[in-house]
């Protein structure tokens, strides 16, 4: 089921309008980033690849690609073996092409030297806000995953290096979004308890419509952990009442024995009386029982002092 939320929100995501050249180049930078192969080929020719078993990105880079390249991107299906699914592949091979694309996405510089891909983006690609959002976008429909708010809190982003980890770390704690990083498998993954923080990220990504579905869920999770609370404290006062009401009986019954119930003051020989007569009333409904009635610490007191004297009786 979480896995179906998550595959949600990234359908969501990838088909979300994007016209600034900045944003678009913003989003490809971090899915480039996270699932892009970069290939050498004969006499120094460069080739630039998306490959993942998740569509919603692939679809996303062919939109980015189309529109921000001359010649559209290939794309195949590779079926996988052993039970896996398929993985999807979107290639662009016009060498002149991927070097003009690399060099805007910021992984080369003017002279053609390639730039370490695991390093921060860019500042130019993270300059203004929308942009920042398109980046955080891209991240996590590359390798991104948030749980279903029905049965857990948590988002991440599974990043290509440590550098990566720490970018995205310091994107979200602009938003004031307390972002953890931790290491899976020797892979830097950032991510997120806060049910808030979460429903925040998911509306700075795009994804309104799982921004809706993940309030009612939490507001539902809430009002369902209100009602267990008062049924679990209910339930506690039940038990507690119940065993404070043997004890009750337990102690009328010795005086009954020892010096007999005709001992004890009118008052308290009532409310024995009483107690003996219905043992699984509160002291509420006991106190209604009187004429005239008694309240809740009145019964109390007079029940108490049938206790003192029960106790001051020897037990043989």
């Amino acid at each position: 089921m979480g896995e179906g939320f998550s595959r949600e929100t990234k359908e969501i995501l990838s088909r979300i309008p994007l016209k600034p050249r900045m944003q678009r180049l913003a989003e490809l930078h971090a899915l480039v980033a996270g699932i892009g192969r970069l290939e050498v080929g004969e006499r120094g020719s460069l080739s630039l690849s998306l490959q993942s078993e998740n569509l919603p990105a692939i679809r996303r880079g062919d939109f980015l690609m189309s529109v921000l390249c001359k010649t559209p991107p290939l794309s195949s299906v590779f079926l996988g073996g052993s039970g896996k699914g398929a993985l999807y592949s979107l290639a662009l091979e016009e060498p002149k092409e991927v070097e003009s694309l690399l060099k805007e996405l910021g992984f080369m510089n003017a002279r053609g030297i390639l730039r370490d891909p695991e390093l921060p983006a860019p500042e130019k690609l993270l300059k203004n806000e929308a942009a920042a959002r398109a980046f955080l976008r891209g991240a996590f429909l590359a390798s991104g995953y948030v749980s279903d708010p029905e049965s857990a809190y948590h988002w991440e982003v599974v990043c290509s290096g440590e550098d990566r980890g720490e970018e995205l770390q310091r994107l979200l704690a602009g938003w004031q979004l307390p972002a953890k990083l931790t290491l899976r498998k020797g892979r830097p993954v950032v991510y997120l308890k806060s049910s808030e923080a979460i429903s925040t990220v998911l509306s700075l990504m795009g994804a309104y419509q799982s921004t809706l579905q993940w309030e009612s869920a939490r507001a539902f999770r809430s009002l369902q952990g209100q009602v267990n609370r008062q049924v679990n404290c209910e339930t506690a006062n039940i038990a507690k009442s119940s065993q404070a009401g043997e004890e009750q009986v337990k102690a009328i019954q010795k005086i009954k024995e020892k010096q007999g119930l005709e001992s004890l003051p009118l008052s308290l020989r009532e409310v024995a009386l009483l107690r003996l007569e219905n043992q699984e009333a509160s002291l509420k409904e006991l106190g209604e029982m009187l004429h005239p009635p008694v309240g809740k610490s009145g019964m109390n007191h007079r029940l108490r002092k049938i206790m003192e004297i029960a106790e001051s009786l020897p037990n043989a």
